[in-house]
């Protein structure tokens, strides 16, 4: 009986050493899962990371969260404008649709609704898809033009950029001189939205044309994919 009896107590010290280790070890699983779901929690939930780059170089960390340190400047103006003027204009056969993609992610709302609606009946982007064609923009930095909207708090609202460039069209397939040149002006207004994943720079582009300078009597060859009336858009 003792000898049952000391088999039995030692059976069960065993367990329960067993349990309390498998508690200890969950206490510690827990722990580690809320310590990663944390982690996961504030990387999702805080705010982007802007570096805001000049013309000499100079790097600097954009705080997202403050006020007027935070508002884009004519720099970041010119460079969206730059960006969108070449997805929609600086364009390659056979990527026309994806430059068009590139385009509509940097467009307010409304405005890219109003581009969608345009590009259902203009046969242009497809022709150009199939044409075999490319195209170049090589921008005048002496002819670009920066105006601010300022509200009555000194808050920068709305960018208006004019740039002039010269449009070359190429074969896609021949690397030689352009067989076609036009001159164009690039006119863009820029709203001013709070910096995020999707808007870095803090703004979209609310209204674009182009106008062609070119004389009347130069070959009638279009490589925008932009839906036009006219001379502009």
């Amino acid at each position: 009986m003792k000898t049952k009896t000391f088999d039995q107590f030692e059976l069960w010290g065993s367990l329960a050493r067993q349990n309390g280790h498998l508690r200890r070890n969950n206490y510690l699983h827990w722990i580690v899962h809320g310590i990663f779901l944390g982690t996961i929690f504030l990387v999702f939930t805080r705010p982007p990371l802007a570096i805001r780059i000049d013309k000499l170089g100079r790097a600097e960390l954009v705080d997202t969260a403050s006020g007027i340190a935070s508002q884009p400047t004519p720099e970041e103006a010119e460079h969206v404008t730059r960006l969108f003027a070449c997805h929609l204009l600086e364009v390659a056969s056979g990527s026309v649709k994806r430059d068009i993609e590139k385009a509509l992610a940097l467009m307010t709302v409304n405005f890219e609704r109003a581009y969608r609606e345009k590009l259902r009946d203009d046969p242009m982007p497809a022709a150009i898809d199939r044409a075999n064609v490319r195209t170049v923009l090589a921008f005048d930095d002496g002819a670009t033009e920066v105006k601010a909207q300022k509200d009555e708090h000194g808050r920068v609202t709305r960018y208006f950029v004019t740039l002039q460039a010269r449009m070359d069209l190429f074969r896609a397939d021949v690397l030689t001189s352009p067989f076609f040149t036009r001159n164009v002006v690039i006119r863009t207004t820029l709203i001013t939205v709070p910096r995020t994943k999707r808007t870095l720079n803090g703004l979209l582009v609310d209204f674009f044309e182009k106008t062609v300078l070119e004389p009347a009597n130069l070959p009638q060859v279009s490589a925008n994919p932009i839906p036009t009336s006219g001379g502009s858009q």
